[in-house]
C-alpha cells in the first residue's frame, strides 16, 4: 500500500563511491549524499571544453586516495570501513608517481594526469580550492546508477564573472549538513 512507501529523499545514507582513470591506476573514493541531487559543471575554459570535461565538486574531507591497482576498483558502498577517509602515505607516493603535473594560466588548478592513460579522474580546481572536481564520467556509480544529475554552464572563458555568478564556490563551502565520520553516531 502507499502508506508501506518509504519517501527515500527524507532519509540521508552517505556512501562511499569509487573514481578512476580508464586503466585504473589513479583511484580515489568520495562521501555523498545517496539521494542528494548532483550538480555537475560543463566548463568552457580553453582546457575543459578540449577535454569535454563535466565534473562535480566535493569537499576535501569527504575524499581520499586509495592505493589499490588497476585490478582491484571498488564500487559504491555504505560499509562502515568507508567513513576511512584518510589518505594513507602509500596511496599518495602511488598517485604521485602515476600522475603527471600540468599546469597553465594562474596555476591555481592541480591536474594531475594518469601518465599511462591519460585520463584526469579528479583535480583541484581553481574555483574551489577547498574541494576536489569529479569528472562525471570516471565514477562508479554502483548498482544506485547516476544520481538525478543538474548539468550547469560555467562560463570559464569569463571565469571571475562566472565564479562570481554562478554560485560554484558553495558547492564546497561548509553547509548546514555534516557527513563527517563523527556525524553517523
Amino acid at each position: 500500500s502507499g502508506r508501506d512507501q518509504i519517501d527515500t529523499t527524507a532519509i540521508m545514507v552517505v556512501k562511499t563511491y569509487s573514481v578512476s582513470c580508464h586503466c585504473g591506476r589513479v583511484q580515489a573514493k568520495f562521501r555523498r549524499e545517496q539521494y542528494l541531487p548532483l550538480t555537475a559543471w560543463d566548463c568552457n575554459c580553453s582546457d575543459c571544453s578540449k577535454r569535454r570535461n563535466v565534473h562535480f565538486m566535493v569537499r576535501m574531507s569527504e575524499f581520499w586516495l586509495v592505493e589499490n591497482g588497476p585490478d582491484n576498483i571498488d564500487a559504491a558502498t555504505t560499509e562502515d570501513d568507508s567513513y576511512n577517509t584518510t589518505t594513507s602515505m602509500l596511496a599518495l607516493e602511488k598517485f604521485e608517481k602515476e600522475t603527471i603535473l600540468y599546469q597553465w594560466g594562474t596555476k591555481t588548478a592541480v591536474r594531475q594526469f594518469c601518465r599511462t592513460c591519460g585520463i584526469l579522474p579528479f583535480y583541484i580546481p581553481r574555483s574551489n580550492q577547498d574541494g576536489y572536481a569529479i569528472t562525471l564520467p570516471c565514477v562508479d556509480w554502483g548498482e544506485d546508477g547516476l544520481p538525478k544529475t543538474e548539468i550547469r554552464s560555467f562560463d570559464g572563458v569569463n571565469w571571475e564573472q562566472s565564479h562570481v555568478g554562478t554560485g560554484i564556490a558553495k558547492e564546497t563551502a561548509l553547509k548546514g549538513k555534516d557527513i563527517s565520520p563523527s556525524a553517523k553516531n
